[in-house]
Formats: C-alpha cells, structure tokens, sequence
C-alpha cells in the first residue's frame, strides 16, 4: 500500500481545510515547490495534488503545478478543477501521472468524450461522500447517489482509479471510516486510493491488515502536524 503525500494548493500556498471548508483552512508553506521537494527526499513514491482554487473556481494554480511536475522527479496525480478536455490534455502533457476528474464525471458526455480522447489509465474520478452520498461542486453541493452505486457505473465506463473520499473526516484527524473503506472490496478491478482522516500510524496499520485491497492511502494533515513522518508511515505501510 502506497502512502501519497497531499499538497493542496489555494492562493498559490499550501494549506490542509477541514472537511473542504476554505473558511477553516491552515496554511502550511507559502512555497509549494520546497514542500514538493521534501516530500521527495523523504521518500514519496507518489504524490497527491489538487488545485482547490481552480476546484472552487477562484483563479487557478497552473504556474505552480507545472513547476512542481518538471522540478519533482516522482509521479503526481493532479486534480481540482478539471472541467475541460483541453486541461486535461495539458496536465497529462505536461508530465502528469494522472488527472483527477470530481464534479465533472458526473457528466456523461463530458466522462465520454474525455475517456475517448485520453489514456483511460490516466483518469482517475475523485468519488467524494458525505454519509455514503455524492458530494459534488467544491463538495458544497450533496447530491442523491449513493458511493457504491457510482463506482460501479464508473468501472463499467472502463475506469480503472478511483480516489475514495470520506469528507466527514477529511482534514479532522479523527481517522478513517474502516468499516465503509472494506465495503470497497466487493467491487472487482479497481485501484483505490484512500483519503480522509488519517490519524495515525495504527491507521495505516489498520487499513493495511484489514483493507489490504487499497492500492494507496493519501496523507495530508497528520504529516503536516507531525503526528508522524513520512519515512514512518512508509514502513508502517510495507
């Protein structure tokens, strides 16, 4: 299981909210670059990054993620704000390991035309939940689909990732919903990436024994805090 450092862009700084809630937000760096970086010294295999700015569409932070895609010698996965082909294609030309689409898969001809004009492999759906329902719009906007439902329609599109994320606990520290996370298992053929809440190195341990299908576990607040190192979550994880 991979532990995928977050960066989280707004304004052009690195911040961590609290259930996607721009009003309580940390500002972690005002230079994202160096942050990427150390990431990378530490040992980052991959990295998890999102354009909350461009998510929330207040401007967007494209200068910055270019630079970290050419100055950052390790896979990142970029998302946030996502609604075009044409930044899409960018991202993905410019080096990306992996684009992530949220609001915009719920749109079926936008999913299809966009699965048919990029590498599925380099598509993943950001599937965010608010009490197992879709939560779409920079997470303001709770929809009627229930998670499971859409991940299925999702693998039936011949989608492949899925970054599964439970918003109650994002950014809290309360740790992850286990119990909803192993539900994840009887769904056949997809990676999953997991977000939300990590607490703990017990977490990652936890997720590990009894989720050992998830490919990956996204980290944001807990390493920003110094709950624990990197360097310690990659061994609780191997």
């Amino acid at each position: 299981m991979k532990i995928i450092p977050a960066i989280d862009l707004w304004e052009g700084k690195v911040v961590r909210l609290v259930r996607g809630d721009p009003n309580l937000s940390t500002v972690y760096s005002q230079d994202p670059l160096s942050i990427a970086k150390k990431w990378a010294a530490e040992g980052a295999q991959i990295m998890h990054l999102v354009d909350l700015s461009a998510a929330l569409a207040k401007s967007d932070n494209m200068e910055i993620i270019e630079e970290i895609i050419k100055e950052v010698k390790v896979p990142i996965e970029v998302g946030g704000g996502i609604r075009t082909i044409e930044r899409a294609k960018r991202l993905i030309s410019l080096g990306a390991e992996r684009i992530i689409v949220g609001t915009k898969s719920t749109d079926e001809e936008f999913l299809d035309k966009l699965l048919a004009n990029v590498d599925k492999t380099k598509v993943a759906v950001s599937v965010d939940l608010i009490e197992d329902r879709l939560a779409v719009e920079g997470w303001k906007l709770r929809t009627n689909i229930k998670g499971n439902d859409f991940i299925n329609y999702l693998r039936e599109k011949g989608l492949e990732w899925i970054i599964y994320t439970d918003i109650s606990r994002d950014g809290t520290l309360e740790g992850p919903n286990i119990d909803r996370i192993k539900s994840l298992g009887q769904i056949p053929g997809l990676s999953f990436i997991i977000s939300g809440g990590i607490s703990s190195l017990d977490d990652i341990k936890r997720l590990q024994k009894e989720a050992s299908f998830v490919w990956g576990v996204i980290v944001g607040k807990a390493l920003y805090e110094g709950v624990f190192s990197l360097p310690e979550a990659i061994f609780s994880a191997s």
